[in-house]
């Protein structure tokens, strides 16, 4: 077992020392490395060419605000391919993916290669979600948002400590290389993030970044498209 996991080990230093840099992947509630943007600062973007200085907790609002509880036509259900605009975050100013422009720009999240008119498309009930989110969507009508809440259950699942682990610096490749906070990647594309880093030892963490967490989900319909 030891050897298979310095294996790994190894396999993710390489990826970091010939990439040089460490990608930051912006993605959607399908994936399992999404970002998370703990800046709840203040930001400006461009509205109807205005620059508008707004809070990423004041963005938040301002969408939500605008937004409508009911809808109209057929509710949602399994099977239905969908459209949605999302806001994923912790709390009410903690942001870890969205769809949705303004607010992207205000939590400096913004991702100028992203289309933000297309949403996020998926078919219900086929778990290509995650479970709260998927389930979250049903009843629900086009145009209609509604705010879902749910735990490490239905998202990412619980913290586990046999992803954590610890190896002698003497054991890497280039251990200068390597700082805390940084994530790496296997040539499996597996994500590890470097917790720890002494001067005799580092700690990789393999858990996704939202596990364990209570995750909460904007979700607007923006079409039904069977």
């Amino acid at each position: 077992m030891k050897k298979l996991l310095l294996l790994a080990l190894t396999s993710f230093t390489l990826i970091l020392s010939a990439c040089g840099t460490t990608p930051s992947p912006q993605d959607n509630p399908i994936d399992n490395d999404i970002d998370i943007d703990h800046d709840g600062g203040e930001q400006i973007f461009l509205s109807n060419h205005n620059e508008i200085t707004m809070t990423c907790k004041e963005a938040i609002q301002a969408y939500l605000d605008n937004t409508n509880p009911n809808g109209q036509g057929a509710e949602i259900k399994a099977g239905d391919n969908i459209t949605v605009d999302y806001v994923g975050r912790l709390d009410e100013e903690t942001i870890f993916d969205t769809s949705v422009e303004s607010i992207a720009q205000a939590c400096e999240m913004h991702n100028p290669r992203r289309d933000y008119n297309e949403g996020l498309t998926f078919e219900v009930g086929a778990r290509q979600m995650i479970a709260g989110f998927d389930e979250g969507v049903i009843g629900m009508k086009v145009g209609q948002t509604k705010t879902v809440s749910f735990g490490p259950e239905q998202g990412y699942g619980p913290v586990r400590n046999d992803l954590i682990m610890t190896y002698p610096l003497s054991d890497i490749p280039n251990p200068d290389d390597y700082q805390e906070g940084m994530k790496v990647y296997s040539d499996q594309g597996m994500a590890a993030t470097i917790t720890k880093k002494t001067n005799r030892e580092i700690t990789l963490d393999m858990n996704h970044e939202l596990a364990g967490k209570t995750l909460i989900f904007d979700i607007t319909i923006k079409s039904i498209n069977n």
